[in-house]
């Protein structure tokens, strides 16, 4: 196992021992006011659970991946919310939507993801995933064969349209060599 995986396990451990111990509460950020946006909603404990337990291997307990491949939400995922096709390509996207959680539960998580851990000035305008709007895109599941491409695409849009970071068009790109890489090896 690299030291980054390492890092990573350890992390997660820490986050589910912190999670059962309630830690996570007292942590909580309190609602900022704002008189130009309402607060984003509130949201069950149980959202953030689901997500550490179930995303935050990959994407970091606090949205920041460190692998490659996986893309932050951190300050990232809000801007999602900023079309209709980039809010249903994040809906849709399948480890979202075959997640093995209710409609509801899903939407809370989808929600955390976007409103908290995602947080933009596009997600404060946005209005938040209801059960109902999961339950129609796990009818209607993502199927492209290159989702990277289609991720590309959709977040074109939103560096075009809204104001997302360029760099979230840049997450699955190398970022030099990998010593013990197979390219290495030939």
């Amino acid at each position: 196992m690299t030291v980054p995986a390492v890092r990573m396990v350890v992390r997660a451990l820490i986050g589910a021992a912190l999670l059962a111990s309630g830690a996570y509460a007292a942590m909580a950020r309190s609602p900022q006011e704002d008189t130009f946006h309402a607060a984003p909603p509130a949201f069950p404990r149980s959202a953030r659970s689901n997500f550490v337990e179930r995303c935050g291997g990959c994407h970091g307990l606090e949205g920041r991946s460190v692998a490659r491949n996986v893309p932050d939400l951190a300050g990232r995922a809000g801007f999602f919310l900023c079309t209709p096709q980039s809010r249903s390509f994040a809906g849709r996207l399948p480890n979202v939507m075959f997640a093995r959680l209710s409609d509801e539960d899903l939407a809370d998580v989808l929600n955390y993801v976007m409103f908290d851990l995602g947080e933009t000035a596009t997600s404060r305008l946005a209005k938040p995933y209801t059960s109902q709007e999961v339950a129609a895109y796990r009818a209607n599941p993502l199927s492209v064969t290159d989702l990277h491409a289609k991720r590309r695409e959709v977040v074109g849009e939103m560096v075009a349209r809204c104001q997302a970071p360029q760099a979230m068009l840049d997450y699955n790109r190398p970022r030099g060599r990998i010593p013990g890489r197979v390219e290495e090896m030939k």
